[in-house]
């Protein structure tokens, strides 16, 4: 194996004990000695890969993003009637998160954290453009009530991480029925009337 293999191991270590970490103890409570324990590498291992603690953050941010966004938009056809659209991508979200619990875990406790810098967020947006066009295309085309396409966008997500979050808590049981419910409510509730 070749160092820039061993290099390439070592840092995904790191990335892995870090969101599995942070996810169950939350940022403070993570030292990075436990984090290197974790990643199986020395404590001084990490600073050779990473500036900070941020800075994994701000990876992991990035690649959970890049995650989610071709989880949107797999199997999207455009020429598909616009409700299909909205319903697949929908339950491609709902079905990543509860597929990966732990992405879904880390972007609610992160999304809006000081520790992701605002160019991180703005270079990773382009993951899920195409769903933010579509919902746009949706209220323009008058399909969709005419509000803000940021407030939309939140309001849809929103819907998907409520039922996420149902799911992951057992508080609910959420059979296909009641997922079905849950994308047909999101749907009533940005659908022109």
């Amino acid at each position: 194996m070749n160092n820039e293999t061993i290099n390439t191991e070592k840092r995904e270590a790191i990335v892995q004990a870090m969101l599995e970490l942070i996810t169950e103890r939350g940022f403070h409570a993570t030292p990075m000695s436990m984090v290197a324990e974790k990643a199986g590498v020395a404590a001084g291992t990490i600073y050779h890969h990473f500036k900070s603690k941020e800075e994994i953050i701000n990876e992991i941010y990035a690649r959970l993003k890049a995650n989610m966004g071709e989880a949107l938009v797999r199997e999207d056809a455009s020429e598909e009637d616009y409700k299909k659209r909205f319903y697949r991508f929908w339950l491609n979200l709902y079905y990543h998160f509860i597929d990966h619990p732990k992405e879904f875990l880390f972007l609610e406790q992160y999304a809006n954290s000081p520790f992701i810098t605002k160019v991180t967020k703005e270079e990773n947006q382009r993951y899920y453009q195409p769903v933010i066009d579509f919902l746009a295309e949706g209220v323009w085309s008058g399909i969709l009530r005419n509000m803000d396409v940021e407030l939309l966008v939140a309001m849809v997500y929103g819907s998907v991480a409520t039922c996420v979050k149902l799911h992951l808590s057992k508080e609910l049981d959420m059979n296909q029925n009641r997922v079905q419910q849950g994308v047909q409510a999101s749907w009533d509730s940005v659908k022109m009337d």
